[in-house]
């Protein structure tokens, strides 16, 4: 059946993110615990929309974190508060 990592590169792959986009998203997915991963799989699965909204926050992360911009950082935080809440409906 494979591991929860393989199915979510799988799950990117078939995205229509950019190539080099989905290596960098699949590279910071390894990093995690398989078992921690579970419920990424079914986001994903579910609603393959988050899959942009997931690399569109980490891009928007390594953007502020790169100029060192602690404004932007705060608003991308509380986007990423409001969209958890909004799975939480």
């Amino acid at each position: 059946m494979g591991t929860n990592f393989q199915k979510i590169k799988e799950l990117i792959q078939k995205s229509d993110i950019p190539l080099s986009e989905q290596e960098d998203l699949i590279l910071l997915f390894a990093k995690a615990n398989d078992q921690d991963l579970a419920q990424t799989v079914n986001l994903f699965t579910e609603n393959p929309s988050w899959i942009r909204k997931i690399n569109d926050n980490y891009k928007a992360k390594q953007a502020a974190l790169a100029t060192g911009n602690s404004a932007l950082w705060q608003k991308i935080i509380q986007e990423e508060e409001s969209q958890l809440k909004e799975l939480e409906q």
